[in-house]
């Protein structure tokens, strides 16, 4: 731009491309409103993307005690099956 004043040849914009302009970025930002309300509606409601140190840090171990009680659950079911196969043998 400073190239521009130097040489004395400084370009004018009319009114009418000025207001053509800002039609057309008044669009743009109607259109990118319009991407950023289909990302909000696609973003799940969770904690674990919350600013929140202390809530992320709460959902994920939420999460992995949860994600331990469902690993575990068939291995106490197979334990108690033993247990009782176990004893209900040794009494005959």
């Amino acid at each position: 731009m400073s190239e521009q004043l130097d040489s004395g040849t400084t370009s004018r914009i009319t009114m009418k491309e000025l207001q053509s302009k800002m039609i057309l970025l008044e669009e743009q930002v109607q259109a990118q409103a319009g991407e950023i309300e289909a990302l909000h509606e696609r973003i799940p409601d969770s904690n674990i993307i919350s600013p929140n140190f202390l809530k992320r840090a709460f959902t994920v171990w939420g999460h992995y005690v949860v994600a331990g009680f469902i690993v575990a659950l068939p291995f106490l079911c197979l334990t108690m099956f033993f247990a009782f196969m176990t004893t209900f043998f040794s009494q005959q």
